[in-house]
């Protein structure tokens, strides 16, 4: 899994924040950097713009579900686990895009 400084931790986090009320068109780097508390520069120097943060952003969610479902997987339950498991990360991941 790619790992994150705190600073790109710190703008992850900034990012869904501000997308909770406002749509990704809406953010600017000015508010995404005060939100997180991260210098203007730091942001650049990691990203060329919001849109490539959202890009890490979803991949990172993704690598998390990737990770998820392969130890759920290699519990080899015959429950319903591993689906009640699988829902309640994608339902998170949906409440943080507004897509629920």
């Amino acid at each position: 899994m790619t790992k994150l400084t705190s600073a790109q931790q710190a703008l992850h986090q900034g990012l869904i924040t501000l997308l909770n009320p406002k749509k990704i068109n809406q953010v600017s780097i000015k508010e995404l950097t005060q939100t997180s508390n991260v210098a203007r520069s730091t942001f650049y120097a990691y990203y060329d713009n919001i849109d490539n943060l959202l890009e890490e952003i979803e991949n990172t969610f993704i690598e998390k579900l990737n990770t998820l479902d392969q130890s759920i997987r290699d519990l080899a339950t015959n429950n319903f686990t591993y689906f009640y498991e699988v829902l309640s990360y994608v339902k998170k991941i949906a409440i943080c895009f507004q897509l629920y």
